[in-house]
């Protein structure tokens, strides 16, 4: 088998090999060059995805794999079918455009299996720093998040990701991954590279703004996103409760991705085993989001009078 693609990245606390047959793998182009790892690096995991030779491995019975096989991929994406097989810390896939599943599928199913053994949190939210601690700003699609993170960290802030977090014992780390945006003010679409949505590129934020690429980052604030309208500006502080339903329903990897079956899997299908994992995220998320303040941010970050009182709510460390 002649592999044309062998690249270790990093993804959060864990390291992954991507190879596969085909030259350029296009899924590399979703993690930034910041995630990239020397050639010697020893992997924490394998992922090999071929399109033009079958090791004739067997499939493995999980609920992820049987709808691969069908041709479901994640929640309503469909393909053609694919083919996984699991031994030890390899996974295999076989079948053609591979790169719709690695960051849409393996790269969140690895966080998940990586927090729930190490005793960790993966969640779905940007962050960014001002001094020595990590803000997290959460919301649903199209609230804003990305436009915010860049204004701010175009304007002193520190990046640290734009999409997946791992939190453990209080601390922040962020996966490197390349940004998808849609046209705007400061976009140059020339420089940038085409995503899988035609409407929007691959913008890869190590090249763009000041960053964060060290160890974890303690946990200062949460801000939930929720832009509305141009020219507005209103930060409220949450209750915790308000604050930690928020979070829990749009930022709880486990939730937003829909990846109980793949937690059950894990478990050997015991669903008590499952259930005891769940509670233990589920109270870890709601002791971090009670730790620190919570705010609802709906604000036009393009202004320049907005963007300067945000940026001196991370400089107070969410206590203003």
């Amino acid at each position: 088998m002649s592999l044309r693609t062998d690249q270790v990245v990093r993804i959060g606390p864990l390291t992954l090999r991507i190879a596969s047959d085909q030259a350029d793998f296009p899924a590399l182009r979703y993690f930034s060059r910041a995630a990239r790892m020397p050639v010697a690096t020893v992997p924490d995991v394998e992922l090999w995805c071929l399109s033009e030779a079958d090791p004739g491995l067997p499939a493995d019975t999980t609920a992820r794999a049987l709808n691969f096989a069908s041709g479901y991929y994640v929640t309503d994406h469909f393909g053609p079918p694919v083919r996984m097989s699991t031994s030890g810390n390899r996974i295999v896939l076989v079948g053609d455009h591979l790169e719709r599943l690695v960051w849409p599928y393996i790269v969140k199913y690895l966080l998940l299996r990586h927090t729930a053994t190490t005793g960790g949190l993966f969640l779905k939210a940007a962050a960014l720093a001002v001094g020595d601690g990590a803000t997290l700003v959460v919301g649903r699609g199209g609230a804003g998040k990305s436009v915010l993170v860049t204004g701010l960290c175009r304007n002193g802030a520190t990046y640290i990701t734009n999409s997946h977090v791992v939190l453990a014992d209080g601390a922040v780390q962020g996966v490197a991954s390349t940004m998808r945006m849609r046209p705007g003010p400061w976009l140059d679409q020339a420089a940038t590279t085409a995503a899988l949505d035609p409407s929007e590129r691959l913008v890869d934020p190590y090249d763009a703004f000041p960053h964060h690429a060290g160890a974890a980052m303690p946990l200062r604030a949460v801000w939930i996103a929720d832009f509305r309208a141009p020219g507005e500006h209103d930060v409220q502080q949450l209750p915790p409760d308000e604050a930690a339903g928020i979070v829990e329903q749009f930022a709880f990897g486990l939730n937003v991705y829909r990846l109980e079956e793949d937690l059950l899997d894990l478990y050997g299908g015991d669903y008590r085993a499952f259930s005891t994992q769940y509670v233990r995220m589920r109270a870890q998320l709601h002791a971090a989001v009670n730790s620190c303040p919570t705010y609802r941010v709906r604000s036009d970050v393009q202004l320049t009078a907005h963007r300067d009182q945000l940026l001196q709510l991370l400089c107070d460390g969410g206590t203003s």
